[in-house]
């Protein structure tokens, strides 16, 4: 009898494991590895805190840390409702950022940090279960022609990182992948190869020591004045895309405060090289919406 009730506590155990998972947490982090422009790497680290409230319906705020956790930039609102997680990117409106209850050969529309007003088709191809540090978890393939391009897991989210479901709709480059994943301060999954939670290879020498640059807004709408308050005499500032090709208009000003004008830039990801006097070089993102 003894036997047969532990048998029945790790049925449920497991079940609650696959099937229990929120994934609107204070206690989760998420680091994401961005492979960018000659092949580089940094790391953006993104976390949940905050409410809202709008039209008597509640959110959290989810924020992104993009310079090493110095700073964090808001990246929406999120609300989560019967496996359904509900995605408001700034000034935007509501759409789906996971359904975990979908099935195979099921399609929806997503919403990810890149939409605007409209969301994109993806589609379930295959259902398992895999487990990360002795933890069962759901997972789905997502894809088409029967071919994988990307996964979700339960509790984890899109192993694109948490807001980049689906990204390679609008881009082929730069790349996004889910480098680690922690609740409360527990490791809970590493992407395989990897043995650091952190990379960052951008620049030439390390980054600028309690120097800060604010860029906002970000992300910012097409159209809008970028504005850049830099705590230094910057030497050069320069402007790429995300392919890391030299804008036109590259910015060469020496001043700390800068504005970017972006009623000609396509949506996607930019790149602002700041280089000091000390030849010292620190690059940080914006996307245009």
């Amino acid at each position: 009898m003894k036997k047969k009730l532990i048998s029945i506590s790790i049925i449920i155990l497991v079940s609650i494991q696959l099937q229990g998972q929120n994934f609107i947490s204070t206690e989760k982090e998420w680091n994401v590895r961005l492979t960018g422009w000659a092949n580089t790497f940094s790391t953006e680290t993104f976390k949940i805190y905050g409410d809202s409230i709008i039209d008597s319906v509640h959110y959290k705020k989810i924020w992104a840390s993009f310079d090493s956790l110095v700073s964090w930039n808001f990246q929406g609102l999120l609300r989560e409702d019967s496996n359904i997680v509900y995605y408001i990117p700034p000034n935007s409106s509501e759409g789906i950022l996971y359904d975990f209850s979908l099935e195979i050969g099921e399609t929806i529309f997503v919403k990810n940090i890149f939409c605007d007003d409209f969301e994109v088709p993806i589609t379930v191809i295959d259902i398992d279960t895999i487990e990360y540090f002795g933890v069962p978890r759901k997972r789905w393939h997502l894809g088409e022609d029967g071919y994988t391009s990307e996964y979700w897991v339960n509790g984890i989210g899109s192993l694109n990182g948490p807001l980049y479901t689906n990204f390679d709709y609008y881009m082929v480059c730069p790349v996004w992948e889910l480098l680690c994943y922690h609740e409360s301060e527990n490791l809970c999954y590493m992407l395989p190869g990897q043995t650091d939670c952190y990379v960052n290879t951008v620049g030439i020498k390390e980054s600028f020591d309690n120097q800060k640059i604010i860029v906002k807004p970000n992300p910012a709408r097409k159209g809008e004045t970028i504005n850049i308050e830099i705590g230094f005499q910057p030497k050069r500032i320069e402007l790429f895309n995300g392919a890391g090709n030299h804008i036109k208009n590259t910015i060469s000003y020496l001043d700390s405060k800068v504005k970017i004008e972006t009623n000609t830039f396509e949506k996607g990801l930019y790149l602002i090289r700041v280089t000091d006097q000390e030849n010292k070089v620190q690059t940080l993102k914006i996307v245009i919406k």
